[in-house]
């Protein structure tokens, strides 16, 4: 769209004909001789040993049966304080 003193004018963008089958879009070649690399901060990687944790399906189970009697409750400090702990390690990092 343009912006022009009378107002905006539309684009006028070419669509395939009624029935023109659409081809996808060939992939974008890496240039030869470059490697991509990633690091990752202390807080991301103590996340994926995080998620290789034991899963207590127990713990789990007992969780859910509060939540349905409505005996489950939240301790907002907690939630608070581990959430700042996030932002802190994403400042540093």
């Amino acid at each position: 769209m343009k912006i022009t003193q009378k107002g905006p004018e539309p684009i006028n963008i070419p669509r395939p004909a009624h029935g023109a089958e659409a081809r996808p879009a060939a992939p974008a070649k890496a240039p030869s001789g470059n490697e991509d690399q990633v690091q990752l901060s202390p807080l991301a990687s103590g996340q994926l040993s995080a998620s290789e944790a034991p899963f207590d399906a127990e713990n789990v189970e007992r969780i859910k049966q509060a939540i349905r009697n409505g005996e489950f409750t939240v301790n907002a400090e907690v939630v608070a304080d581990r959430l700042l702990d996030v932002e802190r390690g994403l400042i540093r990092s």
